[in-house]
């Protein structure tokens, strides 16, 4: 789904939306009447899915975000704040992981990182919940 900001500005001759979101390619374009337009590009899998269940569920809150300019800096927001939500969760669940300790202690590097990423799937659930499905 792409969603276009109602403002518009004049760009070359031709009347271009000042924002422009792509829910598919996970871009935010910002055009501006003097610059070449400026693209940013996310890849997380939760922005991916928090956009594609806002197209679904809050299209009016992403029109609105978009409208409002706003939508680049809440998904910056949005990407580091679930980022480091998971991470929050993966040490609280390895500061209580005999086995993740064991692993550490006898050097067994790959088993440790196997539990590290384990456990950062498992945090995924919860945090998705709380911070993408909204």
């Amino acid at each position: 789904m792409i969603i276009r900001s109602k403002e518009k500005i004049n760009v070359n001759g031709k009347n271009k939306p000042v924002w422009v979101l792509d829910t598919d390619a996970l871009t935010v374009t910002h055009n501006t009447p003097d610059a070449e337009p400026s693209v940013t590009a996310f890849s997380s899998d939760h922005i991916k899915y928090h956009l594609h269940y806002s197209a679904e569920y809050r299209p009016a809150r992403l029109k609105k975000l978009v409208n409002d300019g706003t939508i680049l800096t809440y998904l910056t927001d949005l990407d580091r704040a679930v980022t480091e939500a998971v991470e929050r969760q993966v040490e609280k669940m390895l500061a209580n992981d005999q086995e993740y300790f064991r692993a550490v202690a006898v050097g067994d590097l790959a088993k440790a990182r196997g539990l590290e990423n384990m456990d950062r799937l498992c945090a995924r659930e919860p945090v998705y919940a709380a911070m993408v499905y909204v």
